[in-house]
């Protein structure tokens, strides 16, 4: 080591003056861009980087709280319309009645906790699928069971609904 250190000295020393500062600037200019290359370049670039993944998880923050509030909203109207099933009942006999199906309805009864089981006879099917649309979308129930029995007459049956809460 000390052979090449003394090798560089009299190299040093052999040179002009002129050489010498367009060395020493040579060497400072290449130390600056090492640093540059090596140091600040990666550092900026994962600067930026971690400025672009701020926008993109912002972005994402904002849809997630915008998706949060609606859900919220879905669920106090879901809690909300909730009926039990004694306010289903009174609901339903009305909508039946208000239809004009009421003379085809012969039984509407509680089947289990969450359930109401409803028997018409003579009953016109189309108007009877246009209520029961009308009754899932608006209070908030399933059919569970739906049986059907054509009769003589056309677009007539006797039918059997089972509706449960959701």
């Amino acid at each position: 080591m000390k052979e090449q250190w003394a090798a560089v000295k009299t190299w040093w020393s052999n040179l002009a003056m002129r050489e010498k500062k367009a060395v020493v600037v040579g060497s400072a200019l290449l130390m600056v861009f090492m640093v540059y290359e090596g140091v600040w370049s990666p550092l900026m670039e994962h600067v930026n980087a971690l400025r672009q993944r701020i926008q993109t998880d912002r972005k994402t923050l904002v849809w997630m709280q915008a998706a949060d509030q609606m859900l919220q909203k879905t669920g106090n109207r879901q809690q909300a319309k909730r009926p039990s099933t004694v306010v289903l009942l009174s609901d339903l006999q009305k909508e039946v009645n208000e239809r004009g199906l009421g003379q085809a309805l012969t039984r509407l009864e509680q089947s289990g906790e969450d359930g109401v089981e409803m028997q018409f006879q003579q009953v016109e099917f189309d108007k009877l699928m246009r209520f029961l649309v009308e009754i899932v979308k608006e209070q908030n129930v399933v059919i569970m069971q739906m049986s059907a029995v054509a009769t003589a007459t056309s677009g007539v049956g006797s039918v059997m609904v089972e509706l449960r809460l959701k």
